[in-house]
Order: structure tokens, then sequence, then C-alpha cells
């Protein structure tokens, strides 16, 4: 197997396993709707204890104290829609939001395990997982 063909198993394994976010994390939550502009969004450092998610021109979309609301926010980008549902209550925003990143997390430790197998003295692991996410608009933060 080549590093390519790594690289097109987990994009095709990803895409059949990935689950929907929010979507499929949300239960029968009380939610507040924000509109959004169908763009990429970018997810700067904080600065002064405040998240800003930003789009490509630089134009603030939404600020917040609260780093798993924006966080929340940038993975619901994902397939760029115009509105995101957000949990009312700030606890299952926080819990929405681990449980995605532990989903997106159990694909990279399968994957890097694999990886190992197959090129055990390789340091290429960081820079395929990046492709392989990048590929799939998935980001980890």
């Amino acid at each position: 197997m080549t590093e390519k063909d790594f690289v097109v198993k987990w994009i095709d394994k990803i895409r059949v396993e990935l689950k929907k976010f929010p979507a499929d994390f949300i239960k029968n939550e009380d939610c507040i709707s924000i509109t959004v502009p169908q763009k990429l969004f970018i997810f700067p450092p904080p600065l002064f204890n405040t998240y800003q998610i930003i789009d490509e021109a630089g134009e603030t979309i939404y600020s917040t104290d609260d780093q798993y609301k924006a966080k929340y926010i940038i993975y619901s980008n994902r397939t760029r829609p115009s509105e995101i549902k957000i949990p009312s209550k700030d606890l299952r925003v926080y819990e929405i939001v681990r449980d995605y990143e532990k989903h997106l997390d159990s694909f990279l430790k399968e994957m890097e395990i694999e990886f190992k197998k197959l090129w055990p003295n390789s340091k290429g692991f960081h820079r395929i997982s990046l492709q392989i996410f990048n590929s799939l608009d998935l980001l980890r933060h």
C-alpha cells in the first residue's frame, strides 16, 4: 500500500462513518438559532479571552467568551449552513463538542495505528492525517 492508497482508503472510510455535526449529537434540546453566512469560517486564537469567528474577508461572524460555543459554530460550519442551532444550555454545548471531538479522535487513533504498522519508521503521520482531514473539510481544534 502506498501513502496515496492509505489516504484514499481513509477518506472513504471517514466519509461513510462520520457523524453529522451537530445533528447526530443533539437530542431533544432547547436550541437557539443563529443565522450565518454560507462561507468558510476561520477560528483565530482568542484575544483577551474572547473567541471570534471570522470569515475569509476578516469580518466577524460571531464573538463569545465560551470556547466550546465557538468550536460548536466552527464544527457546524463544515457544510456551510445558513442557520446553526445551538443548545440553550452551555453544559450541553460542551458535551456535544466533547463527544464530537472524541469521534474525530477515534479516527485519528485508528488511522495512526494502521499508519505505524505500515510505515513503522515514518515521521509522516501528522502530514498524512492533515491531508485526509483537509480533504474532508474536517477541523479538530
